[in-house]
């Protein structure tokens, strides 16, 4: 196959690489600044999604990636699993973690890996536009398209997005591999696709599209399949590592009942309209109206005139052969743009209204992980991938063409630098916003405690608090992430009802450090609930705020619970349900599944009980919470929850105030 993925090995190449890694390093530095000025000690655009990956990389460096000890990470405690939950970064914590482990800290290993996003997306667009084009200029503008696109400026707070560099290498190996057969290539391909897979959990499900669209495109199938068979199998082969990986998310997603509503997809997918909007941080461009920052998908003006100059000349006269042989690579890109452009608008349809058929990314949502993901309109940094590519070789076809290399040399490089001007001004931002990181803490107590910062559904204190446990290294109760699990959701709902049982409950494990941020404690609630505690301990006011000490509880003793007994229920009216066991019985408590139902759980129940259902007598009054928060961790799909009734002989019982759902789903349970 003749085309312009079959050029000969480039020569002279030892010294071209690393001059172009100076230059976009450079042009990393220029590009982000003032970040380079405090890279040890500021956190780039926002004190959010940046401090999660700060964190993250953080515990990647303190305990081995994917053994027990990693995945049950110190957040969301007592949670099991918790590095889940969201992105796990292992492919970036090849720079970050060897950094932490010299000496830096968690702040300037994340703004290297950030610089070397931007340095090493140019440098491998730059290598994969020379390889295909031959022409180092028209690799310039590669590197410039893709490792400096517009598009990257909506993205600066999520370091795993703009961790796209590996996508290119793998796309300079498939085609140096196609057109050399050297297995060196299959190599790059394989290391480069493990890495971007490790790095970034969308570009896992999303790249594969991409590289199977190049399969059926590139690889003669029907006279030379041979090395198509090839690729597949070092894809196979370098794959392998992922699956153990893909299956603990598996399980844990499944176990919590996590997933993706199309309804929440599509809050998060592109509009046509998304790809005109320019980011806030642009600095030549004005913002656009998008109703979500994933909604800012501008790719620029010059890049998108290259490739369609690209597709101008595939279909002229003079130029059609040479630049459609070998299966047209320009066309290819081309096409892909548009192709991930369409999956980048998701699910399509409105509201509450199922995915539309119509849309190609409703195709993906049958496939394995898709139904995971939130933010289709990610497919925009692939896109913006094969855009680059597409305008590099364009760049190289209107090199050639007579009338411009009739061009006098001034004209020529005046034409030159009017295409680099063009790209440098679409994607160019502002200053990049740079932020101190929130202050660290003294905790009161023994190292064994676990910590717990209110209100927990607060994202800026349990953001900060994540980064405060970078330094006291201790159990944390807050956490953040792309999905919160069940038994939080019940905490921290728990909390604002005014309900501490939850407390109690994680007291029995360790003792429990709870900060209340009165600076979001409007009205002093939160404070007064904590200072109301039996047994707390007031240890004064620290910069993260009033700072108590929960000491370690005894775990209660409770009958185990019995075999549920023949009952007649008997909605009673105003919330309250009697039940009728028959005869008077010894009995160990009740028990119900809440599942997902503590919002239409009463904060607070009253158990009653009767010998003759006239006189009835207390048997059990309190706050729900805590126990809803053990169910729940106990399983978090079912959430068996059961109220103790310790040394209780009656026959009839009441609940009050009791759900619709109770009369049919709650038993009552004998003792053995």
């Amino acid at each position: 196959m003749q085309s312009s993925t079959s050029l000969p090995e480039p020569r002279a190449l030892s010294l071209e690489p690393i001059w172009a890694l100076l230059g976009f390093s450079a042009l990393a530095v220029f590009w982000t600044w003032p970040l380079a000025a405090s890279l040890t000690s500021r956190i780039p655009h926002d004190p959010g999604d940046p401090v999660l990956n700060i964190w993250i990389l953080w515990w990647n460096a303190q305990a081995t990636p994917f053994t027990d000890a990693w995945w049950n990470a110190p957040m969301m405690w007592p949670m099991p699993g918790a590095m889940a939950l969201s992105e796990h970064l292992v492919g970036l914590s090849l720079v970050a973690t060897p950094l932490q482990l010299a000496g830096a800290n968690p702040i300037a290993a994340y703004n290297v890996c950030l610089l070397l996003t931007y340095a090493l997306s140019g440098l491998f667009a730059y290598l994969l536009g020379r390889r295909l084009t031959g022409s180092p200029f028209a690799g310039i503008c590669a590197g410039l398209a893709f490792g400096f696109s517009p598009y990257r400026a909506s993205q600066l707070a999520h370091i795993q997005v703009l961790s796209a560099q590996w996508m290119p290498l793998a796309l300079l190996g498939l085609h140096a591999y196609l057109s050399t057969g050297a297995r060196r290539w299959l190599v790059v391909f394989g290391v480069a696709w493990l890495i971007q897979a490790l790095s970034n959990g969308y570009f896992l499900l999303f790249f594969p599209v991409l590289v199977i669209a190049w399969l059926a495109w590139f690889v003669d199938w029907r006279r030379a399949p041979r090395r198509g068979l090839a690729i597949v199998m070092a894809w196979a082969v370098a794959s392998l590592p992922l699956l153990p990986v893909l299956l603990k998310y598996r399980e844990v997603h499944e176990r919590l009942g996590l997933i993706r509503k199309v309804a929440e997809v599509r809050e998060f997918s592109a509009v046509p309209a998304s790809f005109l909007h320019a980011a806030p941080l642009m600095r030549f461009w004005r913002e656009g109206p998008a109703d979500t920052h994933e909604q800012y998908l501008f790719a620029g003006v010059t890049v998108v005139l290259l490739a369609l100059a690209g597709v101008v000349l595939l279909f002229g006269r003079r130029t059609r052969g040479p630049v459609a042989a070998g299966r047209a690579p320009v066309l290819f890109y081309v096409v892909t743009t548009l192709l991930m452009w369409l999956l980048a608008l998701g699910p399509g349809g409105e509201g509450l209204d199922p995915a539309s058929p119509y849309r190609p990314y409703t195709w993906l949502l049958s496939l394995p992980g898709f139904n995971g993901l939130r933010v289709s309109s990610r497919f925009a940094m692939i896109g913006t991938l094969c855009l680059a590519v597409a305008a590099s070789l364009a760049v190289a076809h209107v090199s050639k063409l007579n009338i411009f290399a009739s061009l006098a040399g001034r004209w020529r490089a005046l034409a030159g630098a009017a295409v680099i001007a063009g790209l440098v001004v679409d994607g160019m931002t502002r200053p990049v916003p740079v932020v101190t990181p929130p202050g660290k803490v003294i905790l009161p107590g023994s190292q064994q405690a676990a910590v717990m910062e209110v209100p927990i559904d607060n994202t800026d204190v349990s953001v900060e608090a994540m980064y405060r446990s970078i330094f006291h290294r201790q159990p944390l109760v807050n956490g953040y992430s792309g999905h919160f699990p069940p038994h939080y959701n019940i905490l921290s709902l728990s909390l604002w009802r005014g309900d501490t049982s939850g407390l109690f409950y994680l007291a029995r494990r360790r003792p429990l450090v709870i900060i209340v941020n009165d600076q979001v404690d409007h009205g002093r609630a939160f404070r007064e609930m904590i200072e109301g505690v039996p047994g707390i301990q007031r240890h004064g006011v620290s910069g993260a705020g009033s700072v108590f000490l929960l000491p370690a509880q005894a775990a209660a003793r409770e009958p185990p619970p019995g075999p549920a007994l023949q009952a007649r229920v008997r909605d009673a009216g105003r919330y309250l349900l009697e039940f009728d066991i028959g005869e008077a019985r010894l009995l160990s408590g009740i028990a119900f599944p809440l599942r997902r139902r503590y919002e239409d759980l009463a904060a607070r129940m009253r158990i009653e009980t009767s010998d003759d259902g006239q006189t009835w007598t207390e048997s059990w009054v309190g706050w729900t919470g805590g126990m809803a928060v053990e169910a729940t961790l106990a399983d978090p799909q079912v959430a068996p929850m059961r109220i103790p009734l310790a040394g209780v002989r009656a026959r009839y019982l009441r609940v009050y105030p009791a759900s619709e759902w109770m009369k049919a789903e709650l038993s009552v349970r004998g003792q053995f």
